[in-house]
């Protein structure tokens, strides 16, 4: 596996000091998957039959008709698959448990549980940017947890963006305090979370002194996709991801989305896990010192 997550990378993109690279041939299906990725996602419970009930998910379109790629959870019990012993999520790259897997988040190696719930740290794996090498040569790269006193409970990574020319830019999922409340369908109300995605932003920045700045300042505030939850655990649907602005032009690339979609599919298993508290995320930040 190619390890792309090192700290030197990640502070290189937050700095804007980015190299871009030459024009590249454009990815096939198996690099970005078999199908493009609707502007409006629903993760839902895959209830075909008994046993994929009890590790598969569909992420459907707007609908629970519009079943587009089927995301197994690996338990870890055999090293199947890129996670090995790890557990996690796998993103088929279709609908079946018989497609390959396009990409994988979780943990890479089996963690006993109460370090586990102290790591900031979970992986995520991607198809190779190379077209000439196997999709299953796969491409570390990291959803880190944080904390900050302007963000609060952030979600940070690193990926390739752009169409013909590419560069490495970093992105926070940003932990909103303030909850979204509907009403059901019998008129009760619920209430969700909710994360926004954002370009990151370096604390140490200075603030804009030019239009252009100004500009990149207003880019750093736009929200790119936002990833809802119910707080209620709901046995059928699981979050709503709706991409917005440059998310939803796909100036981006197509890569960035592949990797909002899955690192949503991390929040969603970092849910689960109880790892997404403010005093769980700065326990872990604390005890490494990220």
């Amino acid at each position: 596996m190619v390890d792309t997550h090192k700290d030197k990378g990640v502070q290189a993109s937050a700095n804007g000091d980015l190299d871009q690279a030459p024009l590249r041939t454009m990815p096939t299906a198996a690099f970005i998957g078999y199908c493009p990725f609707p502007p409006v996602m629903n993760l839902y419970v895959n209830y075909s039959f008994l046993f994929s009930t009890l590790k598969s998910y569909k992420l459907c379109g707007a609908t629970e008709n519009d079943f587009i790629y089927l995301v197994e959870y690996h338990l870890g019990y055999t090293p199947r698959g890129p996670l090995n012993f790890g557990r996690g999520l796998y993103l088929r790259n279709g609908t079946s448990f018989t497609d390959p897997i396009l990409t994988a988040t979780g943990e890479e190696f089996p963690i006993p549980l109460l370090v586990s719930l102290f790591d900031p740290d979970t992986i995520v794996k991607l198809p190779p940017l190379d077209m000439d090498k196997s999709p299953r040569d796969m491409v570390n790269e990291v959803l880190r947890a944080g904390t900050s006193k302007g963000q609060g409970v952030t979600f940070k990574f690193t990926v390739e963006v752009g169409v013909k020319r590419i560069f490495r830019e970093s992105f926070e999922w940003r932990k909103c305090s303030a909850a979204v409340g509907g009403k059901s369908e019998g008129g009760s109300h619920t209430t969700k979370s909710w994360y926004t995605l954002h370009r990151f932003v370096p604390s140490h920045r200075p603030p804009p002194t030019s239009a252009s700045a100004t500009k990149e300042a207003d880019n750093d505030c736009e929200t790119l996709a936002v990833l809802t939850f119910n707080r209620v655990l709901s046995f059928t649907h699981q979050f709503t991801l709706e991409l917005k602005g440059a998310g939803l032009t796909g100036e981006l690339g197509d890569r960035w989305t592949l990797m909002v979609v899955t690192s949503a599919l991390g929040l969603l298993y970092l849910r689960s896990s109880g790892k997404t508290g403010k005093a769980t995320v700065g326990a872990a930040q604390a005890i490494h010192g990220k």
